[in-house]
């Protein structure tokens, strides 16, 4: 019975000791499109309830039509992919912008100009790299 408790003793000691390397790896894991540079800018805009709601929705429909427009320009083949998959992604990185502008105030747009340079670097295709092309999404 003594040897069954140190054994108990010892199992729990060692379960305290690996929860903070267990807590560590089990962190969640930020999306591609979401950098530090991204959520510094976005959360010193200070956007209000509506605006925030607004960019919510542009953010995701703009990042969803990047994600399809990467994937119908891969899929096809073909030269001149980047210069392709940068032409698609400009066009909504402006009807973005186009769609923000009037919520903002004169103080917010510089920084919405400093939020939305990062956030297209963020999501800024790499053809050379090792992630999946067709999705911008992380694992």
């Amino acid at each position: 019975m003594v040897h069954l408790h140190q054994i108990f003793l010892a199992g729990l000691l060692g379960l305290m000791l690996s929860a903070p390397t267990l807590a560590a790896q089990s962190a969640p894991v930020q999306p591609a499109w979401m950098t530090d540079a991204v959520i510094r800018d976005l959360v010193a805009l200070e956007l209000t309830a509506s605006q925030r709601a607004l960019l919510q929705a542009e953010l995701g429909n703009t990042l969803r039509a990047i994600q399809a427009d990467v994937h119908k320009i891969t899929k096809r083949g073909g030269f001149g992919l980047e210069k392709k998959i940068k032409r698609a992604n400009k066009f909504h990185w402006r009807a973005f912008d186009a769609a923000m502008r009037p919520t903002l105030s004169e103080q917010q747009e510089p920084l919405f100009e400093r939020y939305l340079r990062s956030q297209i670097q963020a999501v800024a295709i790499n053809l050379a790299g090792k992630e999946p092309l067709h999705s911008i999404r992380s694992n």
